[in-house]
């Protein structure tokens, strides 16, 4: 490459700038090889020129453009060369908006940077073929979702982990330094989310690419002017992180339950703080169930079906069996609820009785988090982790009815909001309170606008 660049020493500036432009508009018709070729000579021969100029300096080969962005300052913006939309491709190539050329079993973009493409979540062609609608997504069945093929430990060579690009150094020096030490109250628990979780991202990457990725939502915040392209970081980080976890829930036992474990703690976090779209309800989006559900609800399942031998592990941290205990404490709550009470009679006195019993179960999972969050002398961590129960122990009969957007069923999400209006000094919760109690509002007819009425007050949102 120096010898290239020393080569082209007698091109101005001007010279190697003007065909940079010019690659990078599309116009010159030179072969993609020989824009590659210019474009890198041009980049050696800008950093010559400004080596002595601080800042953190990122190519982008991608299409054959180029790409200089300065630390703190947004990436000069590259021409798209034109293209036609694919709309089969892959969940990694979407997340980055960028054209998937579709091959199996891993698309080339996917393996150019290292990811796990989910062409190889595939079934195999034997199997029938179906695409995943409203109703075509279980709450706890995540098999369709996973293939035999797949191996429960990562691929070294697919998952490379002994390099880092410049701007992938600065995600994970922000979350060392500033993003862990939000995600929690309590002094231990800031420690683990500091140090252990990304000890635990140096053996299991799809960790790794939870840390990076909630450090890239958590920058977006604190740097509005490279909002757009920190998010799109954040989306790519945490879409191939899903792919290489989703696979291993089924095989999780042993050794692979506690990254699979804390990566659902993370997956959840990363959730709250992503960008709200209109439809999504949380627990349900655009009528079906999201994968980080899937991930936490698969958790749960391999400690219904496992936990003796889960429990039995000398590789559990104290954060989980923090968790345990306050499970088995929530199990003890059975106090009354003015506010769910009123809701409860409600349902009883409209719903059909198979119906009713599923959303009282419900309220009845609720009840328990708003009792446990409102024990007196709870830290602000153990309301945190109280509140947020919820979405574990939802039973999924109401998620069902979510998934339709049944009435009685958003109501009693409204009540939840009330709790997650309680937890808005975490800056990944705030908003969401608000969000889901005006989009359920939208939601309901006139009659049960008047069920929720008191989580109304309580978020204090107003029509």
């Amino acid at each position: 490459m120096t010898q290239m660049c020393m080569h082209n020493r007698e091109l101005s500036f001007r010279e190697v700038e003007r065909a940079v432009v010019l690659s990078l508009s599309g116009t010159r018709k030179t072969s993609r090889c020989d824009d590659t070729k210019v474009i890198r000579c041009a980049y050696e021969l800008w950093i010559l020129i400004t080596r002595d100029s601080r800042g953190l300096y990122d190519l982008c080969e991608e299409g054959g453009g180029l790409s200089i962005a300065f630390s703190g300052t947004q990436a000069l913006p590259t021409s798209r060369r034109p293209h036609s939309k694919s709309r089969t491709g892959c969940r990694v190539c979407k997340s980055r908006r960028v054209k998937c050329d579709e091959t199996r079993p891993s698309c080339r973009r996917c393996q150019t940077h290292g990811v796990q493409c989910d062409f190889i979540f595939e079934t195999d062609a034997s199997a029938p073929q179906s695409h995943h609608g409203a109703g075509g997504r279980d709450a706890l069945s995540i098999h369709h979702l996973t293939s035999t093929s797949v191996h429960s430990t990562p691929d070294p060579v697919r998952y490379p982990g002994t390099w880092f690009s410049v701007f992938e150094l600065e995600l994970f020096h922000h979350y060392i330094t500033s993003t862990s030490l939000t995600l929690a109250c309590d002094p231990v628990a800031r420690n683990f989310w500091r140090v252990n979780v990304p000890q635990l991202g140096f053996a299991h990457p799809y960790v790794l690419k939870g840390v990076l990725a909630i450090a890239a939502l958590h920058l977006a915040r604190l740097r509005p002017q490279q909002k757009d392209s920190l998010l799109e970081q954040a989306m790519m980080h945490h879409t191939a992180a899903s792919s290489m976890a989703l696979p291993l829930i089924t095989d999780a036992s042993g050794e692979n339950f506690q990254p699979i474990f804390h990566f659902s703690m993370l997956t959840t976090i990363i959730t709250f703080a992503r960008p709200r779209a209109p439809d999504n309800f949380l627990l349900v989006s655009d009528g079906i169930v999201p994968d980080w559900l899937l991930i936490t609800r698969g958790v749960r399942t391999l400690l219904q079906s496992q936990g003796n031998a889960v429990l039995s592990m000398s590789s559990l941290d104290a954060l989980f069996y923090a968790g345990m205990k306050l499970s088995t404490q929530w199990e003890q709550e059975n106090h009354e609820h003015e506010g769910l009470k009123d809701l409860e009679n409600n349902i009883r006195n409209h719903a059909p009785p198979q119906k009713a019993a599923e959303l009282c179960d419900g309220i009845l999972t609720l009840r328990r988090c708003f009792n446990l969050f409102n024990t007196i002398g709870f830290s602000e961590e153990e309301r945190m982790r109280s509140a947020l129960m919820w979405l574990v122990k939802v039973p999924d009969p109401l998620i069902e009815l979510l998934k339709n957007q049944d009435s009685e069923a958003l109501c009693v999400l409204a009540f939840f909001c009330v709790l997650l209006r309680r937890l808005e000094h975490f800056w990944w919760i705030e908003g969401w309170a608000c969000h889901l109690i005006e989009r359920i509002h939208a939601t309901l007819d006139e009659r049960y606008r008047l069920w929720i009425r008191w989580p109304l007050e309580e978020v204090g949102w107003a029509p």
